[in-house]
């Protein structure tokens, strides 16, 4: 493929084209020598000083059935060159199968919920927050009795190395190169397509490289202005935190749990905001990213040096082009505030406990939907407002859908908010026959302060696509989309929506991630279509081996169908990647939008 061709030079060309290696944490200072690999050939550095047009080596990565696999002793030395820091770690749930691990209190712990108040999940060297991804060999389960029921590492890696320093970075990436070893790379376990899980693979584990440091005056090649260092492991919630403590603000992941990392796969597959639509993406406000390059080696990629790096990971996907151990971005002195209001209208009974305040119910189904597609029509007006929307349609039995709703407009006043909302509800009422309360704006924290817990693996699968802007020029297209999300919905899925445009003239100039996807930069939604049945439960109540498989796969084509009906309703658009369903069709296209190759 030429893309991949491309882009397989870029990085082994990289350390050829340095000029700088500069390291932004006292951890990244600790490096491999090429005189640490006098003796240890396994440790070695690869060769860039030949790279072949054409690949002649292995298919395929060995695994530890492999006569080539290394030996106990071989995994030893590395572990003695690492001081001590390779880890076999076993699947969390395993406490709940009968044998030698079995503890009846922490499966309680686990499977009861308790965990989820912790940081057990996210500081576990193992597991992932989509074990579906895994392969399901091992289910958290308080009831694991049964013939078909089995704890197997499967899809998880055979060894982590718990990194505290680019050195341990490098010895990982090396000894993996050389032996033909899978190579993946973690941090918290957010990664939704799998991408943090491998099979046979030697995971790096990046969550002990923690720093976040803010600077006022920052210089680099046409930027001048306060930025802030970040680690790998830093996540959404300490930069929070340290945002509110030193009087800053910089684009961050808010999602419920906020323990995205904000260093990794976030930004390199674009990294959406609330302040996407003043800003530009996450990787739009990257200034310098270090990492370590497929040959082992540390660099700096930045506007002027490796920009063939700095083009590629700034929007091309995470764990592809190196392991990135910090970065560097744009950041805005003081404190954002949010102008925000929330509200939802429901159809059918449904459970008051599921539905957010206020709601109005509505007898009327079409009504119902009259209303979704007024809410979609005011979307673009919110994207161009600087704004963030969520719009979420749920599904919940038969003739029983809820929209939930929520307004987050930077910089927005309480009045301003209001002001800016009253023409929704006006027609909510008027145009729908929806007798909905307007709801009260107030002014809420961009960055709250937190702790870091509140996340527990799940395992709903979903897919993704970016509606363009292009559905907004009629309101034929425009119903039509609405129709597709009702056809989604009706078929027992939930569609959440996202309102944010990212455009290019938002961040254009020097640092505007030209690797972003083009779809993203001509969106006005970002919707997901998230299945309801938790596939994890298929393996639970498993009653023949196969079983639970055939209905996984029958779920996925369900919800590929369900995807495809929205597709269609958005040609020439794509889906987001870090949020994409795994069976999505012409990823190509979809995730990078044939743009990939600019940059080369």
């Amino acid at each position: 493929m030429r893309v991949a061709k491309c882009l397989i030079v870029g990085i082994f060309a990289a350390a050829g084209l340095a000029k700088k290696d500069e390291p932004n944490f006292a951890f990244e200072s600790k490096q491999l020598t090429k005189g640490d690999t006098t003796k240890y050939p396994d440790i070695d550095f690869g060769d860039t000083s030949s790279v072949p047009l054409n690949y002649n080596g292995p298919r395929c990565k060995i695994g530890p059935q492999d006569a080539a696999w290394p030996t106990i002793d071989e995994w030893g030395q590395l572990n003695t060159t690492l001081g001590g820091k390779l880890l076999r770690p076993i699947p969390a749930p395993v406490v709940c199968y009968p044998g030698p691990n079995y503890n009846v209190g922490a499966c309680e712990f686990l499977a009861g919920g308790a965990a989820r108040r912790t940081r057990f999940w996210l500081d576990d060297p193992l597991s992932v927050l989509s074990p579906w991804t895994q392969g399901n060999t091992c289910i958290l389960s308080a009831n694991v009795s049964g013939p078909t029921r089995s704890c197997t590492q499967g899809g998880f890696p055979e060894y982590v190395v718990n990194a505290t320093s680019v050195k341990d970075i490098q010895l990982a990436v090396n000894f993996a190169r050389n032996n033909n070893i899978r190579l993946i790379i973690k941090n918290t376990g957010h990664d939704f397509l799998g991408r943090s899980n491998g099979y046979g693979s030697l995971s790096v584990w990046t969550h002990q490289l923690k720093g976040i440091e803010y600077i006022q005056n920052y210089k680099a090649s046409q930027y001048k202005g306060p930025a802030v260092r970040l680690s790998a492991g830093a996540e959404t919630w300490e930069a929070n935190n340290a945002m509110i403590a030193q009087n800053f603000t910089i684009a961050v992941p808010k999602l419920p749990t906020e323990t995205v990392g904000i260093a990794g796969g976030w930004f390199q597959g674009g990294g959406h905001s609330n302040l996407a639509s003043l800003w530009g993406l996450g990787a739009d406000q990257v200034l310098s990213i270090n990492l370590v390059t497929a040959d082992g080696r540390f660099v700096t990629a930045d506007k002027d040096n490796n920009r063939d790096l700095f083009f590629a990971v700034r929007g091309g996907g995470g764990s592809t082009y190196g392991i990135v151990t910090s970065i560097v971005v744009k950041a805005s002195q003081g404190l954002i505030t949010l102008g925000s209001a929330t509200y939802g209208f429901t159809t059918g009974p449904i459970a008051p406990s599921t539905l957010q305040s206020p709601t109005a119910n509505i007898s009327n189904t079409e009504d119902f939907w009259k209303g979704v597609e007024i809410y979609l029509a005011f979307a673009k007006k919110i994207v161009d407002a600087g704004g963030f929307g969520h719009g979420d349609v749920t599904y919940h039995g038969n003739t029983s859908f809820s929209f939930a709703g929520t307004f987050l407009m930077p910089s927005f006043s309480a009045a301003k908010t209001q002001e800016f909302i009253a023409p929704l509800f006006d027609s909510f009422r008027t145009a729908a026959g929806i007798n909905i309360t307007t709801p009260v704006a107030r002014v809420v924290a961009y960055a709250e302060p937190g702790n870091g817990t509140n996340a527990a693996p799940g395992s709903n699968t979903f897919s993704s696509r970016l509606l363009p802007r292009t559905n907004w020029d009629n309101s034929t297209i425009l119903s039509q989309t609405s129709n597709a999300i009702r056809r989604a919905v009706e078929k027992g899925f939930t569609v959440r929506t996202r309102a944010y445009g990212p455009k290019l003239e938002l961040v254009n100039g020097p640092y505007a991630a030209q690797g972003v996807s083009p779809h993203m930069r001509n969106m006005v939604i970002h919707l997901t279509v998230f299945s309801l049945i938790d596939v994890s439960s298929l393996w639970i109540l498993e009653s023949a081996p196969g079983e639970a498989a055939s209905k996984f796969k029958a779920e996925l084509a369900r919800l590929e169908d369900a995807t495809d009906v929205i597709r269609k309703a958005t040609p020439g658009s794509g889906a987001y990647y870090n949020e994409a369903g795994r069976l999505e069709p012409d990823w190509q296209e979809s995730f990078f939008g044939g743009k990939i190759m600019d940059g080369c």
